[in-house]
């Protein structure tokens, strides 16, 4: 029973992460980057012009071309896994606690706080684009659904307090 539900938080934070992957991988596509170059081109500045032309040839001609949507990437791989590493290690730290605990409460909320400061941390070095609202929701339902789990019932109240996603 207790293994089942520390499973059913991990899956939940397995498809925050997944999500995340999903936004940063790229298989190229010539319309599409087309499309991108020639945003970013109207875009950019004069002296920087040249270098997207360049792209957009290439693109034009069938040779191989940087990822045009790297410009729009503001996280990768490792501000993935850091979020995930911070999640296991939220989960990790509630499955331990103790229940009978007198201090139950304050060992909660000190966790939760540490936690969401972590991923405040985070999204703020991503420019505020880690954390949309997709991700934001499911957060919260991990964070909050995990605490209750362990018998702390106000995290609500200290992720509307403390985050900043």
């Amino acid at each position: 029973m207790i293994f089942d539900k520390i499973e059913s938080f991990r899956n939940q934070k397995q498809g925050i992460i997944e999500d995340l992957r999903v936004c940063i991988s790229y298989t190229p596509n010539k319309d599409n980057d087309l499309l991108c170059f020639m945003e970013q081109y109207l875009k950019a500045e004069k002296k920087n012009r040249a270098k997207i032309l360049k792209e957009i040839k290439k693109c034009i001609n069938g040779e191989e071309y940087e990822n045009p949507f790297l410009a729009y990437n503001y996280y990768d791989e490792k501000d993935i896994k850091e979020l995930d590493n911070i999640l296991d290690g939220f989960i990790n730290k509630l499955r331990v606690i103790s229940k009978a605990s007198n201090d139950l409460d304050e060992e909660v909320e000190k966790i939760i706080a540490d936690t969401i400061f972590k991923i405040n941390e985070i999204h703020d070095k991503c420019y505020g684009e880690l954390i949309d609202s997709w991700r934001s929701i499911r957060l919260i339902e991990l964070i909050v659904s995990s605490a209750k789990y362990v018998g702390y019932e106000n995290a609500i109240d200290i992720l509307n307090e403390k985050r900043l996603w």
